[in-house]
């Protein structure tokens, strides 16, 4: 996590100070540790080294206003969950935190003992075995990389989104140094990408033959998109979360924005909030109009996930459904079949949940029964929140959510992931995917899938054509240079078996600078392949492919991570 900066500095110095905390420990060698002791993935079963002796143990008392003090904002943190040497930094914050939030309720404990808490339990380093050592059963797909050419090259690119969208207009709806291509000569993909570093939204038309892109718009750091209106004939409009900056900070300078594809101009939905991460149209109040739910990220002491509410006057208003920062996105799909769409939203942070809001039952003139079972003024009142998944500690990095019908009995499922490095530049023993598998009324069990240090984004697909949902998923892991090749998974898939098993199979190692990804069958032969952004922590202005794309090909016909060609101009 960032430093606190005292208030008396200026912004610049605070957005100094942050890079330089930020960016120091990625640059730091690792040293010659060998792999096992890199940190690891969260579900499976980890061996950790021990921590050493204490000089003298801390007395009952002690230990007890420790876990009053760390525990009483979030969920006590696990000393195992940070190497030993991380915790004065890690106590130092939490006080620094404490003291900035005007609190003075809680006994304060001397941060030595803190300190001692934590380290007596801590492991040395965080041991995982290497990705690249896993034994892996037979598939019956095998990716291999598409070779895409000249012209996907993007100047340090940092993509948040990658999203797959339906082919609009005709074939010339894509040109590039004034040469149209047509549709017949290149059907593939058309995807949509958001740049949070650079600014750009672009619109790519991927194929067997062709690779290219244009800019449809532009923001400060936009950073997802959601269908406003998708348009056949090319007039398109997109809901954008902008955060307002590329590095974290609490500010009032995130948006959510209607981009028009056609002219590139943009409508403002929402102004002068924090870190705007997405934003979704959604009917929240069910009158007809079009409100917006707004998943505001913010930072630490900014953030809500809040709603924009569109009046019969054509007035918009704005109304708080969660006052918790960090929250990661939002989702709406009907979870218990009642034929209503729930509110999904997934919270990092401190937090680490899982939460739905569900509508309460409408009583007679369209109004709803609110939680006294009186009718309420606000619009909020009319849903129920329930906490579907709490992480067992506050550091545990989530980073992403889809609904899917997993398991394949009809109902929606979550899929759900946590591999967020960018607070400490720490892969985590607890990083990993899992599912929390509904049993038809809103009621979700969770189960744990496969370990994955760094993970940022997991989707659900059929990739092998066996009738059942895969998963494919990416890694942003900045530092993962610093250790021995082979520690770590930047894009593997997971084959779905029968029993709720699942199968992982490698299909790149150590490339962690991977956001996002989505899956289309890009060459037009029936299989379903993987294209991945790629985000950049640093290398000034170098040109790098903003898009990877792996093929999807059977077993027999190539090897994992043997290039394919995929000719682009």
């Amino acid at each position: 996590m960032n430093l606190p900066v005292p208030p008396l500095l200026s912004r610049e110095m605070r957005r100094l100070l942050a890079v330089i905390v930020a960016v120091v420990p990625l640059l730091l060698p690792s040293g010659c540790r060998p792999a096992a002791t890199v940190g690891a993935p969260g579900p499976a079963a980890v061996a950790r080294s021990s921590a050493s002796a204490p000089l003298r143990p801390l007395s009952e008392p002690a230990r007890q206003q420790v876990e009053r003090f760390c525990g009483d904002c979030h969920r006590l943190p696990a000393a195992e969950s940070f190497p030993k040497a991380n915790w004065p930094h890690e106590v130092r914050q939490g006080y620094d935190f404490y003291l900035t939030s005007l609190r003075s309720d809680l006994p304060r404990p001397a941060e030595g003992d803190a300190i001692r808490y934590f380290q007596d339990q801590a492991p040395e380093s965080l041991t995982i075995p290497r990705a690249a050592d896993r034994s892996e059963e037979p598939a019956t797909v095998a990716f291999v990389r598409a070779e895409l050419g000249s012209g996907v090259e993007l100047a340090r690119p940092a993509l948040a989104q990658v999203l797959l969208v339906p082919p609009v207009g005709g074939g010339d709806r894509l040109s590039r140094g004034g040469v149209s291509l047509s549709g017949a000569a290149l059907s593939g993909v058309e995807l949509l990408t958001t740049d949070m570093r650079g600014g750009e939204i672009r619109r790519w038309r991927l194929g067997a033959g062709e690779a290219i892109s244009e800019v449809i718009g532009r923001g400060t750091n936009p950073c997802r998109l959601s269908a406003y209106d998708v348009a056949a004939d090319g007039g398109s409009r997109w809901l954008v979360g902008d955060l307002g900056s590329f590095l974290p900070e609490d500010h009032s300078r995130g948006a959510a924005f209607v981009l028009d594809e056609t002219s590139g101009s943009v409508a403002p939905l929402l102004e002068g909030v924090s870190r705007v991460i997405e934003a979704r149209p959604f009917d929240f109040d069910g009158d007809g109009h079009r409100d917006c739910l707004v998943a505001e990220f913010g930072w630490r002491a900014t953030g809500a996930l809040s709603v924009v509410i569109e009046e019969a006057s054509g007035q918009r208003r704005r109304e708080i459904l969660d006052p918790r920062h960090g929250v990661l996105g939002v989702q709406v799909a009907d979870l218990d079949g009642d034929g209503s769409a729930e509110i999904i939203a997934a919270f990092a942070q401190e937090h680490e949940t899982v939460d739905a809001w569900f509508r309460r039952r409408p009583v007679e003139g369209g109004a709803a029964v609110g939680a006294t079972g009186e009718l309420d003024g606000r619009a909020t009142d009319a849903w129920e929140h329930r906490e579907l998944l709490r992480l067992p500690d506050p550091s545990w990095g989530s980073s992403g959510l889809e609904i899917v019908d997993l398991d394949g009995d009809g109902d929606l499922d979550i899929l759900h992931c946590n591999g967020d490095t960018m607070d400490t530049g720490l892969a985590r023993p607890e990083h990993g995917i899992r599912a929390l598998l509904n049993d038809g009324k809103g009621g979700f069990s969770v189960v744990e899938i496969a370990a994955m240090p760094g993970v940022s984004q997991a989707s659900a697909a059929d990739l092998d054509g066996d009738g059942d949902q895969d998963i494919v998923a990416v890694a942003l892991h900045p530092a993962a240079g610093n250790h021995p090749p082979g520690t770590f998974d930047s894009v593997f898939w997971l084959e779905q078996r029968p029993g709720g098993n699942w199968a992982p199979h490698a299909i790149e190692f150590d490339r962690c600078q991977h956001a996002a990804l989505a899956i289309g069958d890009v060459d037009s032969d029936g299989r379903l392949d993987v294209i991945v952004g790629n985000w950049l922590a640093s290398g000034g202005d170098l040109a790098v492919p903003g898009l990877d794309v792996w093929l999807n090909r059977p077993a027999t016909a190539a090897l994992p991570g043997q290039p394919a060609t995929a000719s682009g101009r």
